[in-house]
C-alpha cells in the first residue's frame, strides 16, 4: 500500500475522470494498492475512503508493445460494450470512466465490490459451499446469455480459430515436456477427426466475452460483472461456456484431488444457460456435441501455467484427451 500527494499529476488525472458525484475530497491523499495480475493494475481510493476507481497501465505510449496494444483494445472494447447497452441499468460490465495517457493510465473503470469466482469455486471445494457457487454459476450463465444475445452474426462461424489455438496448444505443452510424442500423434488424429466433426453443426457467431476465466467475474448484489474485455469480439459461444466448464474442472482437480467432482456445478451452469437464452434443440445439441473439444481446449490452456504442480497439469492433459476421445462418441 501506497499513497500518492494530491497535488500530483496522477491524483489530479483521477480526479478529472471520477464522476461528480464520487466522495474524494480535493485535498485527500490518493490510496494505492497493486492488484495481482500480468500488467501493472492499481485501486485507487481517497486515503481512508471506500474504493473509487481502478486504473490500468501503459508501459509506454503511443502503444508500442503487445501488452500495451491490449490494453488499447481493452479501452476501445468497453466504448464498444458501452455503445451495445452493456452498462444499462446495474450494468454487467464496470462502467468506463475513461484514460489519461498523459500519466501511462490505459484505462480507469469504476471499482467493483464482490468476490469473483475463484473464490466462491475455492469455498465450495474446501468448504462444501455449493449452494453459493450454484447462485453465481446461475447469474455467470444469465450473464454470458445476455452478452450472446447482444449481436448475432449473419454468417456461420467458423471452426479454424478452435483449430488452430488447438495447434497452438499442442506445440507450447510439447515444448514444456507435457505431451510425449505418442500423445502428440494421438492429439494430432484427434484434430483431425474434429476438424471433420466441426463444420457439422454450425453456428452463428455471438459476442463473446473471450477470457472466462474465474476472476474475470465478480459477483456485487446478486448480479454478475464481466471484466477484461480485450478479447471481446464475435466469435463461437462455445469460447466462453466451455471455458467455464473447465474452469470448474480445473478447481475441482486442484483443490480436491477429484475432476469429476465439478460435474454438477458444470451441469447446472449450462441448464441456467439454456433456460436464460431460451435455447432450441439444435443449439442444445450443437452446445452438447461440440463441448468437449472446446473443454479441452479450456483444459489444455490452463495445463500450461507453470506454477500449477506438475501432477495436476498432467491430469489436466490426460482430461483434454478423455473429452477428445468420449466427445466423438456422442451422436451428432
Amino acid at each position: 500500500m501506497s499513497f500518492l500527494s494530491p497535488d500530483t499529476p496522477l491524483a489530479q488525472a483521477l480526479r478529472e475522470l471520477l464522476p461528480a458525484d464520487a466522495a474524494w475530497p480535493e485535498s485527500a491523499e490518493v490510496r494505492l494498492e497493486l492488484l495481482p495480475s500480468s500488467r501493472q493494475v492499481v485501486r485507487f481510493s481517497a486515503a481512508g475512503g471506500e474504493v473509487a476507481a481502478v486504473g490500468k497501465f501503459f508501459s509506454g505510449y503511443p502503444p508500442a508493445t503487445e501488452p500495451d496494444r491490449s490494453l488499447d483494445r481493452e479501452f476501445h472494447n468497453y466504448l464498444w460494450a458501452e455503445a451495445l447497452g452493456l452498462t444499462q441499468g446495474a450494468g454487467l460490465i464496470p462502467r468506463l470512466l475513461g484514460r489519461h495517457p498523459q500519466t501511462r493510465l490505459g484505462l480507469v473503470l469504476a471499482a467493483v465490490p464482490g468476490p469473483d469466482l475463484d473464490q466462491v469455486q475455492a469455498r465450495a471445494c474446501r468448504h462444501g459451499d455449493h449452494e453459493q457457487l450454484r447462485r453465481r454459476l446461475e447469474q455467470l450463465a444469465e450473464l454470458l446469455a445476455v452478452f450472446h444475445a447482444r449481436l448475432p452474426g449473419e454468417q456461420p462461424s467458423s471452426p479454424e480459430p478452435a483449430l488452430g489455438y488447438f495447434d497452438k496448444l499442442q506445440r507450447q505443452l510439447q515444448d514444456l515436456g507435457l505431451l510425449s510424442a505418442a500423445e502428440a500423434q494421438v492429439f494430432q488424429e484427434e484434430r483431425a477427426a474434429w476438424a471433420a466433426r466441426l463444420p457439422l453443426l454450425p453456428d452463428r457467431p455471438v459476442l463473446v466475452h473471450g477470457d472466462a476465466t474465474p476472476t474475470n467475474f465478480l459477483f456485487p448484489d446478486g448480479r454478475a460483472v464481466a471484466l477484461d474485455l480485450e478479447r471481446l469480439r464475435l466469435g463461437d459461444r462455445l469460447w466462453d461456456l466451455s471455458w467455464v466448464a473447465g474452469e470448474l474442472k480445473h478447481a475441482w482437480g486442484l483443490r480436491t484431488g477429484n475432476l469429476e467432482g465439478a460435474e454438477p456445478a458444470i451441469g447446472h451452469f449450462f441448464a441456467t444457460y439454456f433456460r436464460a437464452l431460451p435455447a432450441e434443440a439444435p443449439l442444445k445439441r450443437r452446445i452438447f456435441a461440440l463441448n468437449p473439444f472446446y473443454m479441452a481446449l479450456a483444459e489444455l490452456r490452463i495445463a500450461r501455467n507453470g506454477y500449477l504442480p506438475w501432477e495436476h497439469r498432467r491430469a489436466l492433459v490426460a482430461e483434454a484427451g478423455r473429452c477428445l476421445a468420449g466427445g466423438r462418441s456422442l451422436v451428432l
